[in-house]
């Protein structure tokens, strides 16, 4: 895949795009990076973006004060950046040093957090930099999806070897089960694999954990059905309000509330969101009650704060 690097224009740090009438968590995104070149079969990348290769922008001090002012403008809360929307954040990395400078300023700013967002096991390179105000997570997905739809990938063995490094360096990690697939049998391998996560890292030192269930837009879905793509497509899909094509809310509910449960029989600290949810689906399946994005926000406030020793003032 070709690289192209660009000059910064416009707004390189943004809102997450969310979805219409669904809980949204305030994730910032920071988009230095366009294409990714692990090509993973479910990726609304492959009919999201409108242009060959991949884009990376170098300018670190144009991104570095668009993230200032994304500080000051809600200083209210503990803002969470990610540079994980349309790329991965670590695939890339260890060639071109794209972190290393933003991993640097977010230690020294001390106001925010800076989440690494992969499925991409090479963190070596920036362990002698991290700092506490960095994140790295990674997407966790059974065997079968790891080998049938994320063939470019690390194997999840790796993935977890990577965060407890991290977790060495004393640096908090995330999890996101994101998508989850439903397919025969997907129970017992969510079983396996949560026993593999609980003996592999620090489950205490996970400072967030996301669900979601797989999710595309109506252009990716007849592209999975041209590819026969029969993992992904088995169960039942509706057109949800949004315009995305879904799993049916009531076997959301019972896979969330199946996995909810699980993890929390590992470690009952873990805090734990739905990605893309609609209020009625996080009360029904985690009872948990949330009108909008901003009481989501301020859970992740309290949640940074309390298991964080450098928030206490925000």
């Amino acid at each position: 895949m070709q690289l192209h690097f660009a000059e910064p224009k416009g707004h390189l740090v943004r809102d997450c795009p969310g979805t219409k009438a669904h809980i949204c968590c305030g994730l910032k995104t920071i988009d230095i990076v366009e294409g990714c070149p692990l090509f993973c079969n479910y990726c609304i990348l492959r009919t999201y973006l409108n242009k060959a290769g991949i884009t990376l922008v170098r300018d670190m001090e144009y991104v570095k004060e668009e993230i200032r002012k994304a500080i000051e403008r809600e200083a209210c809360h503990i803002l969470r950046f990610c540079t994980g929307e349309l790329s991965d954040s670590l695939a890339l990395d260890r060639k071109y040093r794209i972190h290393g400078e933003l991993v640097g300023f977010f230690g020294e700013t001390k106001r925010a957090i800076l989440e690494m967002k992969s499925k991409w096991a090479q963190v070596d390179h920036l362990l002698p930099v991290i700092n506490p105000y960095v994140v790295v997570s990674f997407s966790i997905a059974p065997w079968r999806i790891v080998k049938e739809e994320e063939k470019r990938t690390s194997p999840i063995e790796k993935r977890l070897r990577a965060l407890r490094r991290v977790q060495e360096r004393g640096c908090f990690v995330g999890l996101h089960f994101d998508p989850i697939v439903i397919y025969d049998g997907f129970e017992k391998d969510y079983e396996r694999l949560l026993d593999l996560v609980a003996l592999s890292i620090d489950l205490k030192r996970v400072i967030w954990v996301s669900l979601g269930l797989l999710r595309f837009p109506p252009d990716l879905f007849f592209l999975l059905l041209l590819e026969r793509r029969s993992t992904l497509l088995q169960g039942e899909f509706i057109r949800g309000e949004d315009g995305k094509v879904r799993y049916l809310k009531r076997e959301r509910i019972r896979v969330y509330r199946f996995l909810y449960e699980l993890l929390r029989s590992k470690e009952e600290t873990l805090f734990v969101y739905l990605c893309m949810e609609r209020a009625d689906v996080w009360r029904q399946a985690l009872d948990i009650r949330l009108e909008a994005g901003e009481d989501l926000m301020c859970l992740f406030d309290r949640r940074i704060k309390s298991i964080h020793g450098g928030f206490h003032e925000v």
